[in-house]
């Protein structure tokens, strides 16, 4: 039995987003299949089997919230083995993003993205998403890198202290100056 080739499916209502990440991504990660409306996602995810998704977490004009992502990403983790997850959105809010992670988004990338932020993060979900060797591998949660621990722990330490980046650097045991380093880093 061969295995297909893992490809990326990126669902976003942009036209220019989906070129912008194809022409990112087709040579430096895998090849990425778009599409624009969220009623082609099932579809979409019957036919290519994509081992990695790229959402968008906003439809339609004027959606700012995050919900119909959210929803999105419910679906797509309901499925029996689902792939990765990389939620994305030019309305970034630290809640929304610890709702994405806490809901099983491997990470959550603010638009416009940075390049090598974003390629290194589809090459991380998609090394997490190869088959596991034995059964009892599959079971398991997969390990996450510490980039990914990091930025998890700064948005919800960011969350818990409601924006607050003196309770935040508290929570978090590290100074304010860390704190901004840490946040710069991850592109938050």
């Amino acid at each position: 039995m061969t295995q297909a080739p893992t490809c990326i499916l990126l669902l976003d209502d942009d036209p220019d987003v989906g070129l912008a990440a194809q022409l990112l991504l087709q040579r430096r990660v895998a090849p990425l299949h778009c599409i624009q409306r969220p009623s082609e996602l099932a579809g979409a995810l019957q036919r290519h089997r994509p081992a990695l998704v790229l959402l968008d977490m906003n439809f339609g004009p004027g959606r700012s919230d995050g919900a119909q992502g959210l929803h999105l990403l419910a679906q797509v983790m309901a499925l029996p083995q689902p792939p990765q997850v990389i939620v994305m959105t030019a309305y970034a809010e630290i809640d929304l993003a610890v709702q994405a992670v806490k809901r099983g988004a491997w990470d959550f990338i603010t638009k416009p993205w940075d390049n090598a932020r974003l390629v290194a993060a589809c090459h991380e979900a998609l090394q997490q998403a190869s088959p596991p060797a034995h059964a009892e591998a599959a079971e398991a949660e997969p390990p996450r890198s510490l980039a990914v621990q990091e930025r998890a722990a700064l948005l919800a330490a960011m969350s818990e202290a409601q924006g607050n980046l003196s309770a935040a650097a508290r929570s978090l045991g590290i100074s304010r100056a860390a704190l901004y380093r840490r946040l710069d880093k991850h592109g938050l």
